[in-house]
């Protein structure tokens, strides 16, 4: 066999087949078509020495605004997910069933990223950073989600409900309400968003169902999974127990080093870990999905879990594992190439908090479906103006 890329000598890590090792990867027409201890270079066309690198399954960010133009916290696909190491992006929410085909036309069938989405219950989506999308409850119609989702059903993933008291006043058990019955008429989970609630999270985790997600579960802004003592309240333990996902959602008000540390220490891992970039955090405290890792390895987490947490266990939550998040011959050939760094580094977290860190997870190269693709490692400025608010 000729292989179009052959990936020599990286020590493989692919939790979706137990797999930890030095392995050559071989790739052709787009899709993994060898995994093994030694491929010929004289067999391929491209040879990309991996020694010393950690080569994974392309890495998924479940949680991103990429709506550019059009959802005010939105930036642009590509240079914060294929230039940044990440091939798969999902965006949480930033359109709605009326701005839909718009982000389907104008972003996602351009972008080299691969770009699925959570249709926000709120048929506009995440337009304003001063007007919430359900302040007027009139927005959550069931009916048109469903119809929009349904016609959209290689890319729409799932249905998504942002509960922060900002953004819906009262409104956050109806809009609840709404957002689990269009997912379950579409028989995909919904993600919710937690912080600054005028409920208890007890009331949202408790209608929850297995594969439903909770992103921004470590978020500081009370009330949140941890009680007064830090200790993981019983609603988050009994929705795990039950199959729910907690995914990190770091953004630029919802990731806490505290609530994070308390968590771990109590034996519990977080179901995936996002990076939830967007405009008000991608020159800091965010950046890229690769440095949201990088603080979860200072957290003491093994190095395989930290890639499980942004490959198999995303693509399991979007009902994608045959095809994404793995590196098994006849899946889809995305592929992340990472360095470890190691020195001193600061990290901080939505609060402003640091952490001193010897590790970083560093991008290297990037193949998006048998492509490579030029890495980009320039962050753009923030912008002028308000601050985000959630």
């Amino acid at each position: 066999m000729e292989y179009d890329i052959v990936i020599k000598g990286g020590t493989v890590i692919d939790p979706s087949q137990g797999i930890n090792a030095v392995l050559d990867v071989g790739i052709t027409n787009g899709t993994v078509t060898s995994l093994e201890r030694s491929i010929s270079d004289v067999r391929a066309r491209d040879v990309l020495e991996a020694d010393g690198l950690v080569v994974t399954p392309g890495l998924i960010d479940l949680h991103t605004h990429v709506w550019w133009g059009v959802a005010h916290l939105a930036v642009e696909a590509d240079s914060v997910s294929v230039q940044r190491g990440v091939t798969t992006a999902v965006d949480a929410g930033s359109a709605g069933a009326n701005t839909m085909p718009g982000f389907q036309r104008y972003v996602i069938d351009q972008a080299q990223t691969r770009v699925l989405a959570f249709l926000h219950i709120s048929g506009m989506g995440q337009l304003d950073n001063e007007i919430g999308e359900l302040e007027d409850i009139r927005w959550a119609r069931v009916e048109h989600a469903v119809e929009i989702a349904r016609q959209y059903p290689e890319t729409i993933v799932g249905i998504k409900v942002r509960l922060s008291e900002a953004i819906l006043g009262t409104n956050d058990l109806i809009a609840l309400e709404r957002a689990l019955a269009a997912a379950e008429l579409l028989g995909k989970p919904v993600m919710i968003h937690i912080g600054g609630t005028v409920s208890p999270v007890e009331r949202y985790l408790e209608q929850l169902r297995p594969g439903d997600i909770v992103t921004h579960s470590f978020t500081g802004r009370p009330p949140g999974i941890l009680d007064s003592e830090g200790k993981v309240i019983d609603a988050a333990l009994d929705a795990m127990d039950r199959g729910v996902v907690f995914d990190v959602g770091h953004g630029a008000g919802s990731f806490s080093f505290k609530v994070a540390e308390r968590f771990a220490e109590q034996g519990y891992s977080p179901g995936t870990v996002s990076s939830d970039v967007h405009k008000y955090n991608v020159n800091g405290p965010v950046f890229d999905l690769a440095t949201t890792l990088s603080k979860y390895l200072h957290l003491g987490y093994e190095l395989s879990d930290v890639i499980s947490f942004a490959t198999s266990n995303p693509a399991a939550a979007v009902g994608l594992s045959t095809r994404l998040g793995t590196l098994k011959v006849g899946a889809v050939a995305d592929v992340s190439m990472l360095r470890i760094a190691y020195g001193s580094y600061e990290l901080m977290d939505a609060e402003g908090a640091t952490r001193a860190a010897d590790r970083m997870l560093v991008p290297v190269e990037t193949i998006r479906a048998g492509r490579r693709v030029t890495l980009n490692n320039a962050r753009y400025r923030t912008p002028h103006g308000a601050g985000h608010r959630h």
